[in-house]
């Protein structure tokens, strides 16, 4: 990009091409900086300024910010194992679960196929993994964020699996990356394997 001075003390920012988008400025021009963000960062997309605010705010807090990771790492997991790993109760639990569900970092979904039907299942969203993603790009460095989505496991979603198999590896070395790819090949492994084993019954 050049920076250029253009008619008198106006700084505008010429485009690649070198020629200037002048209707680009008139927010600015017009002191309205929020619009100017908006139409810069979110023009055209189906996301809004607002919105992505709103989903800062959700996880400018510690709880719901730890739930959205547990999810970035579980994929998707039950109300009752959030509830035993967050060591809140159902009632608090839920405050959080709304403020992340109505900014759509995660989704309610249904039961899966070999899970209680009775319980309640949440899963992560696309925006939550670019959230979770990004901080994680951001503070670890690398792509090691692909190495940490969905590497736990819920036992009540894969079957035979205790808590202490569920555990996952943090990523450090190449050996422990190595560890951690394949346990989760083995964790997709199991769950297809039961999977077959219900379909056929």
């Amino acid at each position: 990009m050049i920076v250029n001075l253009i008619s008198g003390d106006d700084v505008r920012i010429l485009m690649m091409t070198g020629t200037p988008e002048p209707e680009l400025f008139d927010e600015l021009d017009d002191g309205n900086v929020i619009q100017y963000v908006e139409q810069r960062l979110f023009g055209g997309k189906i996301d809004s300024l607002d919105a992505h605010i709103e989903r800062k705010k959700a996880l400018a807090e510690p709880t719901r910010y730890s739930i959205l990771y547990l999810l970035y790492e579980y994929g998707e997991i039950s109300r009752k194992r959030l509830v035993a790993e967050t060591g809140r109760d159902s009632n608090d639990l839920q405050h959080h679960l709304n403020d992340l569900l109505d900014t759509n970092l995660i989704a309610k979904i249904p039961a899966p196929e070999d899970a209680d039907g009775r319980k309640t299942y949440y899963r992560i969203t696309t925006l939550g993994k670019q959230e979770i993603g990004s901080d994680i790009e951001h503070i670890v460095g690398g792509y090691a964020h692909e190495n940490r989505f969905n590497v736990l496991g819920d036992p009540e979603l894969v079957d035979g699996m205790s808590d202490d198999d569920r555990r996952a590896l943090v990523v450090g070395g190449e050996a422990e990356t190595e560890a951690l790819d394949d346990r989760r090949s083995d964790l997709r492994a199991r769950r297809l394997d039961f999977q077959r084993v219900v379909s056929q019954e």
